[in-house]
């Protein structure tokens, strides 16, 4: 269908302060780091996809050696950093708003895609300005699936958390 799940609202507490990416990573960003590109969708753009878990820890893993003389590690967020930081404060079922009436504003999905990856930034950002939280993409989270969690994740590779995406 043309729906996205939305996370039902849970209360969590975040106990370290974190950085988050404005965007998607890009086919060109991967690519500066990490030989090949595994996407099926191809340009300089576009979000990397059609990439492990085990594959995206590893990129984290190259680009925190790139940050290391900021200080700096890059990593996966967990499910709950990620949330926060899709949501940016709000509490309706999407960052933007209750219905999905601001979807075609706010993501890249089945409906409006053309049933392919679209360039990252491109739609409306969220309060907290991040980009593509919802729709074009899934994005892996650190967390390991659990049936007692709130989540509705589905499972893949194994049983990894991924949010976002269409």
């Amino acid at each position: 269908g043309n729906r996205m799940n939305a996370m039902r609202a849970h209360p969590v507490t975040l106990l370290q302060p974190f950085y988050m990416g404005k965007y998607t990573i890009t086919q060109a960003q991967y690519g500066a780091l990490v030989s090949g590109n595994p996407s099926f969708f191809k340009g300089a753009q576009l979000p990397v996809e059609t990439v492990s878990w085990d594959d995206a820890a590893a990129f984290c893993k190259k680009l925190t050696e790139r940050l290391k003389d900021k200080g700096l590690e890059a990593r996966l967020p967990t499910e709950e950093q990620r949330e926060y930081a899709c949501r940016a404060g709000t509490m309706t079922a999407y960052y933007f708003g209750a219905s999905e009436s601001g979807l075609d504003a706010a993501a890249w999905y089945v409906a409006n895609s053309k049933k392919s990856t679209r360039p990252v930034g491109t739609k409306k950002p969220n309060a907290f300005g991040l980009y593509d939280m919802d729709g074009n993409v899934s994005q892996w989270c650190a967390d390991m699936y659990s049936k007692d969690c709130a989540s509705t994740s589905p499972v893949l590779d194994g049983a990894r958390v991924v949010r976002g995406g269409s």
